[in-house]
């Protein structure tokens, strides 16, 4: 009796899927005893601290965030890093919101140099495939960058510097990354704000989003035309 295979990608997202819940659970569950708390880390001065407080404090400490992440996201980090070290400091709304403009921020600067001084090693990087994403870019530039920013665990940099080195308008680019950062942003603020706090519904919650966007793939890919290749090589 033969059993139907498993799709290899699919195996790989359920297996981050589940290493994704598994560390911030066990981080939940250290920092939520009491002896960690009290004798070796203070979670909640740490996180007042960070976040500056109210008022101007906060204005400067969100500030301060979004050049910093929008800077080391430019430099290619992955700007989920950014999603969750924005929920452990700010919760989960906020680290969501200041974490998505540190996203855009560092977006911004990677479609500048994709436009002007990486346009060649973009080009030379993904080859032939810039010619199809120059044509699918002239097609409808704003749901192709929407497509390739909502695949999650795919390389946001490179998508960034292709939509500047395939010229795609700006006020495009901007308004496909917005909505499509927005799931995993507030998945992995959420990740990181249930794992600070030892709220294990946060954590719950962010992996059932986590699930849900993976899954959503093979409907998102009928919205598009058949000639999608390999969607996740190349996308944000």
């Amino acid at each position: 009796m033969e059993f139907p295979r498993i799709n290899s990608q699919l195996c790989r997202d359920i297996g981050r899927v589940v290493f994704l819940a598994a560390i911030f659970t066990a981080l939940a569950f250290f920092l939520k005893r009491p002896g960690v708390r009290e004798n070796f880390l203070d979670v909640q001065h740490m996180r007042e601290v960070l976040s500056g407080g109210q008022g101007t404090g906060l204005f400067l400490s969100a500030a301060l965030f979004i050049l910093m992440w929008g800077g080391l996201i430019a430099a290619g980090i992955p700007r989920l890093w950014a999603s969750a070290v924005g929920g452990v400091i700010y919760g989960a709304f906020l680290g969501s919101v200041i974490s998505l403009l540190a996203s855009l921020v560092g977006a911004i600067v990677l479609y500048g140099a994709g436009i002007s001084i990486l346009s060649g090693v973009v080009e030379r990087r993904v080859g032939d495939t810039v010619k199809l994403w120059r044509a699918r870019f002239q097609e409808n530039a704003f749901w192709w960058v929407l497509y390739g920013r909502l695949f999650p665990f795919s390389n946001s940099t490179l998508m960034s510097l292709l939509c500047g080195s395939c010229r795609v308008p700006f006020r495009e680019f901007m308004t496909g990354s917005f909505l499509g950062f927005i799931p995993l942003t507030v998945v992995f603020a959420t990740f990181g704000s249930g794992g600070i706090k030892g709220n294990f519904w946060q954590i719950s919650f962010a992996t059932a989003l986590l699930a849900l966007s993976i899954l959503s793939r093979k409907l998102l890919k009928k919205w598009f035309p058949q000639n999608v290749k390999n969607p996740g090589a190349y996308h944000a």
